[in-house]
């Protein structure tokens, strides 16, 4: 394989500029411009803008700032103690026409603009990725107060990026790029099928009124708790342990594996049972109202309500009554830190329950709508891990490209 030759990341730009935040209402002097921030950044990529803020941006600067196709996005700010700055969005044409308006980036954001003639611009959002998904971004970032801070001068001026020849750098897009189109498929799919149960629940309750039953009465409510982290022994088993993060990264409410493991040890020393697969996880703490089925056996932190329905039927009915009163639930909670929906308040709260009859149709009618999201997401896991696990070694140039499409072919 030919040598690669390395150019600084600075000289592969034609421009480059900070986000802006600009105001959240109309104002003279200002024009309408959709912001994209970091956060918005996994939800993008899939297609999903509908978190994307309309703010206004001064008219002297803003369209020094708008974004066009195969723009670069980088986050510059935020982060966590578990991930750094330097996340990184590819803006497409594709997703630009889903804005009605022009777009731009936020204040914690800026866009790359790449010369096309030296460099294919998604070749450079790839190797982007492959930097941080290997954890290489962390080097540039810094923390003096309370909000991370990714250090982009720096890093445009010292990160050397290995370029090969075009034609390898475009077979390298089209193979990376057809992963992501199907993986982007297969969101579409859960999210319709979703709406679609949604819509299901909507009309089956819509002549139903509040009765007697509640949460609590019709279904077993519990809880969960975290084994000792002083205590090795109670981690890195073989029993899947939820925490909210694992169902807020969610992008359908299928949970296929957890962050974090515990040993039969650790689940005697918990406050959580070993909970069966298709049990209704749903966070209680800081963000209420995120839900997952397990599609395995799980256990979970204090950070959820779990909801064990009698019945398969009963399921489906409850998991839609919860979803479809999310507002009242945030509304029910206290507390000073982050707010907090306590199983008390929620066992209480009385619920629109259809007649067994009802129940059974709704079931039946929803039951391979789940399914069918439910494959979508596994597959769309599987490719991204597939996508994940080529992005070094083509990165690297340890894979040649018709190897990886050999592999890609067998997957797509």
């Amino acid at each position: 394989m030919a040598e690669r030759k390395t150019v600084p990341l600075r000289e592969l730009l034609i421009d480059t500029k900070d986000g802006d935040w600009g105001k959240g209402e109309p104002a003279p002097g200002y024009v309408p411009v959709h912001a994209i921030r970091g956060t918005d950044f996994p939800s993008s990529r899939l297609g999903n803008v509908a978190s994307v803020p309309l703010r206004y941006f001064s008219e002297r600067t803003a369209h020094r700032r708008l974004l066009q196709p195969d723009d670069i996005l980088i986050e510059t700010a935020g982060g966590t103690r578990d991930r750094p700055t330097g996340r990184t969005l590819l803006v497409t044409k594709r997703l630009l026409d889903l804005f009605t308006g022009d777009v731009s980036c936020a204040s914690f954001a800026r866009f790359l603009r790449v010369d096309h003639q030296k460099v294919n611009p998604r070749f450079i959002f790839w190797y982007l990725q492959d930097l941080y998904n290997s954890g290489d971004m962390w080097i540039h970032q810094v923390q003096h107060t309370g909000v991370a801070r990714f250090q982009f001068t720096r890093f445009a001026d010292t990160e050397e990026v290995p370029v090969p020849a075009r034609a390898e750098q475009d077979a390298v897009v089209e193979m990376l790029g057809a992963l992501d189109d199907k993986i982007a498929v297969n969101e579409r799919i859960a999210t319709v099928a979703l709406e679609l149960a949604d819509a299901h629940y909507s009309c089956a309750m819509q002549e139903l009124d509040f009765g007697p039953e509640t949460f609590g009465s019709v279904a077993t409510v519990v809880g969960g708790g975290t084994p000792s982290t002083k205590k090795e022994e109670y981690w890195g088993g073989g029993i899947a342990w939820a925490t909210p993060t694992d169902v807020t990264a969610l992008s359908a409410p299928y949970l296929f594996a957890t962050g974090r493991t515990i040993t039969s040890e650790g689940l005697k020393n918990c406050a959580s049972q070993l909970y069966p697969a298709q049990s209704i996880f749903m966070t209680s703490r800081a963000t209420i109202g995120a839900f997952a089925l397990p599609q395995m056996p799980a256990a979970v932190n204090q950070g959820f309500i779990v909801v064990l329905p009698p019945s398969e039927e009963l399921r489906w009915w409850l998991l839609h009554e919860m979803r479809s009163r999310v507002d009242e639930m945030i509304s029910l909670a206290n507390g000073s830190t982050f707010l907090e929906l306590s199983r008390k308040n929620f066992k209480a709260m009385p619920i629109r329950l259809a007649s067994d009859q009802g129940v059974a149709e709704f079931a039946q009618a929803v039951s391979p709508l789940h399914g069918r999201a439910a494959q979508a997401a596994a597959e769309s896991r599987t490719l991204a891990t597939l996508r994940d696990t080529l992005l070094p070694q083509l990165m690297s140039g340890k894979l040649r490209v018709r190897d990886a499409e050999k592999i890609v072919e067998d997957a797509v």
